[in-house]
């Protein structure tokens, strides 16, 4: 993609690019562009900048007698809880490294044991930290809701590659931090590239409720999902503090029904529903996954009250226009929270838009079809992009266009015309200057923190704009595992072998496919489980494990199963490894393997 603004010299980034696999960044040519808009001068919304200002600088806030925050150390917040015989660590925030740094200003007030750690659901900005208070060879246990596994496999599915870049984005974590990028995320500061994100797989799992006795102190945790299947809450009695998780903060955000992310575990109905069941506790004070604590007994019942208002607001209108037969885009572009059902709490944009939530709430409710059955006969975005450009003249008026509403500022409607120029030619560097720069131009304005951060993400992988911080990041990466052998992060290693067999599977290539089937049965030796594989008319099969016999079986443990389905290594480099070995016919293995797509 064209260098228009580079951070590097555009030679020096592709050569670094080269080394490190990331040419796809630098695919176009540099140099000045016909046609190619000026990047609009860098800004920041000020009703967003003085949110993000809450969060610094980073501290301890002393709710209670015994409960601590480390607020603003990462994107989440740290909670401690101190008992007589120790500590009980309510979520661990995104980096291992923030961590320390939160633990070290506990340590500053006691030097009480952990007894146990707890993850209020399983997003990385709540577990990534995990390390920090529990590192190697330490027995503390980790308590989680029983549905934390299948949050395992969704974050190791066949799709979690597009879903972290998606979490990438609307984190800000490829920006440069300030007026050009990223000012933070709308619930906590900017996230750094840089650091450890660790993960320890749950010791204890529960369906329901589970204490936990800190002397002195009781712990309950109990299941409350919210942003996730797995969410949990926690109830310091003695002290009246309720720990909410992410499902109630105070950070002035709406209550996030649904996410552009999409994910599988998380239920309007059921978020809502914790939000209500918080209300029966009576609390004094109130500490979300976000957010400053909240304290007085009024003021906790007005915001969980307001929020399920909120909530629940959002969620019936939306299936009140759905049966007016409204337009899925008609009713997030219109649908508004009322003052009177707000009240004298604060929702606004600064996370995810509440447009966004809605959107998430129809397609969870009604799936893709939104009722006009030109869905249902859409032509394909190439064949519209011909057609429309043919209706406004052809490709060279649409080109002029498309900077002309860029300057009279209708930067939506330039970035539009551009994209549609983009279906035709992806290559075409006026058009991906219009669209790069319509996208910061709206990002600058933006009041949301996520809409500021995708935006800008996407504009810079547009053009090859992406900084420094991410290319030696990656080179540091890349140069550790040269030194030290391949490594898989600890979110994989959790992970459940099914998941990675499944991306496995997804490698099988049509276009090589032949008339002879191949079948190789894997063997996960640290976990004590097979599956047969079978590779026939260019599709993989491993539900029928009688469907034919084994030609070679291939033994491995998880960490070079997740190496192999990665592709992280090259196939025949992790049939060299030591802790790999093969049986039957090494040829028809090779043929099985040389039939998947390797391309990544």
């Amino acid at each position: 993609m064209p260098c228009l603004r580079p951070l590097l010299s555009c030679s020096a980034l592709r050569l670094i690019a080269g080394t490190l696999g990331l040419s796809f960044l630098f695919s176009l040519p540099g140099g000045s562009v016909a046609g190619a808009v000026e990047r609009p001068a860098s800004s920041v919304n000020e009703k967003l900048l003085a949110h993000q200002s809450v969060f610094q600088p980073p501290r301890l806030i002393r709710v209670s007698e015994h409960v601590v925050v480390a607020y603003g150390y990462t994107m989440s917040n740290i909670v401690m809880i101190e008992g007589d015989k120790g500590l009980f660590i309510f979520d661990t925030g995104m980096r291992v490294e923030k961590a320390e740094l939160a633990l070290a200003a506990f340590r500053k007030q006691t030097d009480k044991p952990i007894l146990g750690i707890a993850y209020s659901h399983g997003h990385g900005d709540h577990t990534g930290g995990v390390r920090a208070f529990a590192p190697d060879g330490s027995a503390i246990p980790v308590y989680a809701h029983r549905n934390a596994l299948r949050y395992l496999k969704d974050i190791n599915s066949a799709t979690s590659a597009v879903f972290r870049l998606r979490a990438v984005e609307q984190l800000g974590l490829i920006l440069p931090e300030g007026i050009d990028g990223t000012i933070g995320s709308g619930g906590g500061p900017v996230v750094s590239m840089g650091g450890t994100v660790s993960y320890i797989t749950p010791t204890h799992l529960f369906d329901e409720e589970v204490e936990i006795d800190l002397g002195g102190v009781i712990v309950r945790l109990f299941h409350a999902p919210g942003d996730l299947d797995d969410g949990i809450a926690a109830w310091i009695e003695k002290d009246g503090v309720l720990l909410t998780g992410d499902t109630v903060v105070g950070t002035h955000t709406y209550p996030i029904l649904s996410t552009p992310r999409y994910e599988k575990g998380r239920s309007a109905e059921a978020y809502i529903a914790s939000i209500n069941h918080f209300r029966d506790f009576g609390a004094r004070h109130l500490v979300g996954g976000h957010g400053l604590p909240v304290d007085g007994t009024e003021n906790v019942a007005e915001l969980i009250d307001r929020t399920h208002l909120v909530a629940r607001y959002i969620m019936d209108e939306t299936l009140r226009q759905i049966n007016a037969r409204k337009h899925p885009a008609e009713i997030a572009a219109h649908l508004r929270v009322p003052a009177h059902v707000m009240g004298n709490e604060a929702f606004e944009d600064y996370y995810h838009r509440l447009n966004w939530i809605v959107r998430g709430v129809y397609n969870k409710e009604m799936g893709w079809y939104s009722g006009d059955t030109l869905d249902l006969i859409a032509l394909a975005p190439k064949e519209y992009a011909s057609k429309l450009i043919a209706a406004l003249g052809g490709s060279d008026a649409t080109l002029a266009a498309a900077p002309q509403a860029y300057d009279a500022g209708e930067h939506r409607w330039a970035a539009s015309l551009a994209t549609q120029l983009l279906a035709l030619d992806a290559t075409n560097d006026a058009a991906l200057s219009v669209k790069a720069n319509a996208l910061r131009a709206i990002a600058y304005q933006s009041d949301s923190a996520n809409e500021r951060n995708y935006l800008l993400s996407e504009a810079d992988l547009m053009l090859g704009e992406v900084g420094l911080k991410v290319i030696a990041g990656q080179a540091l990466s890349r140069e550790s595992a040269f030194f030290t052998g391949p490594t898989i992060p600890d979110i994989a290693a959790a992970g459940p072998s099914s998941a990675f067999i499944q991306r496995l599977r997804i490698r099988a290539d049509e276009s090589k496919a032949s008339d002879d089937a191949l079948s190789v049965t894997f063997v996960i030796t640290d976990r004590g489980e097979t599956y047969p594989m079978t590779l026939t008319h260019g599709v993989m099969i491993h539900e029928r494990p009688t469907l034919r016999e084994a030609d070679a079986t291939l033994r491995l443990d998880h960490r070079a199963l997740v190496l192999i389905s990665d592709g992280h290594m090259p196939w025949e480099d992790v049939l060299d490894l030591p802790e790999v070995q093969v049986e039957g016919d090494n040829e028809k293995l090779h043929r099985f393997m040389n039939n998947l797509t390797w391309n990544d």
